[in-house]
């Protein structure tokens, strides 16, 4: 059977980061796939490439009726779904481009009748720990109200498929642009050449402080972690441009930490701080001039790749121990190499 052609399949990319848009497009350029064969699916309102929608909609639909067992409403989410693929591909067969398999909304689109090819694109240190989903096991309680769900609600969705499943015949390749992303996983390439330098500020450099989860969920105290942010603010001593601050999503607490830094920063003689939005994109808005200061965030990591100027002040937090975060698997083993600090 002859191939299809770029001329008559899509290449579908399938995002919900501004990392995965980017790995996309370097991609595009190794294979030499024309803009025009490009459709683009979102979520979490992520800016895309040409032509393409954000399907914040029926995503949420859909993992909210497999919640629920609800039949009927799945079957209208995944209605939408299809309808939205025949409006953006013409009815055309395409080739997927997805962050991972797991999520309801990208084993629909994997599972398509008219995907011809999926392939994985590297999307944080998540990629760097695909080989222990293999071995990952769930407790039996939650494996039997899975299978109830997959048997009600019928869909394409397979709860126990692994992340990053490349046994499927439809399988194509895994696209990488740091080394340990997808390592010895079949059909690996890395596309790193390919991604595009950052531009150049046209105006004042700003200074971009990005948090991390690492006080919520790691046992990190706050106090110790805004100590270590607050002097790696002043020890950056931003003179010129914005000093802009952003929170992970998943803070509760987000308004008055930020109050917290500002007063302090402050009594430190800086006084114009800014809170962003969590739906700022700051990879979108990054130049080569900014600086960007982080503890232990992929934003960072990726920036430090990219050619950003980084400062990590992860060493600086009290009882945070880089080398057991790395052994643990909670960081890549190059993390201290690319961002510039040493090993503790």
């Amino acid at each position: 059977m002859e191939p299809i052609t770029e001329e008559t399949h899509y290449h579908l990319c399938v995002t919900h980061s501004p990392l995965v848009t980017r790995v996309f497009e370097a991609t595009r350029r190794q294979r030499g796939i024309s803009a025009s064969a490009v459709r683009s699916i979102a979520k979490r309102a992520v800016p895309f490439p040409g032509t393409g929608c954000c399907l914040d909609d029926v995503a949420h639909a859909m993992e909210s009726c497999l919640k629920r067992f609800d039949r009927s409403g799945y079957a209208a989410a995944r209605k939408q779904l299809d309808e939205a693929l025949g409006e953006l591909t013409g009815d055309k067969p395409f080739e997927a481009y997805v962050p991972h398999a797991n999520n309801v909304l990208f084993q629909e689109i994997i599972s398509h009748p008219r995907c011809i090819g999926y392939s994985f694109l590297e999307e944080g240190f998540t990629s760097m720990l695909w080989d222990t989903w293999r071995s990952f096991r769930m407790l039996s309680r939650k494996t039997l109200r899975n299978y109830l769900r997959t048997y009600w609600v019928r869909p394409n969705y397979s709860f126990n498929r692994p992340m990053f499943d490349h046994a499927a015949a439809t399988y194509r390749a895994a696209y990488a642009i740091s080394k340990h992303a997808f390592h010895d996983m079949p059909g690996r390439a890395d596309v790193s050449g390919h991604i595009p330098s950052l531009p150049q500020s046209d105006g004042p450099a700003n200074t971009y402080v990005i948090l991390d989860t690492s006080y919520l969920h790691r046992g990190v105290r706050w106090q110790a972690y805004e100590n270590a942010l607050v002097a790696a603010i002043l020890a950056a001593a931003p003179t010129s441009g914005e000093l802009r601050i952003k929170f992970h999503f998943v803070d509760p607490k987000a308004s008055q930490r930020f109050e917290s830094i500002r007063a302090r920063l402050s009594t430190g003689g800086v006084r114009s701080v800014s809170m962003l939005g969590s739906d700022f994109q700051v990879e979108e808005n990054l130049t080569r001039d900014d600086l960007v200061l982080f503890a232990v965030t992929s934003l960072g990591y990726y920036a430090a790749l990219a050619g950003a100027r980084v400062k990590c002040f992860a060493g600086d937090i009290d009882g945070v121990s880089i080398s057991s975060w790395i052994a643990n698997g909670c960081l890549p083993a190059d993390f201290p190499e690319v961002v510039g600090i040493p090993r503790d």
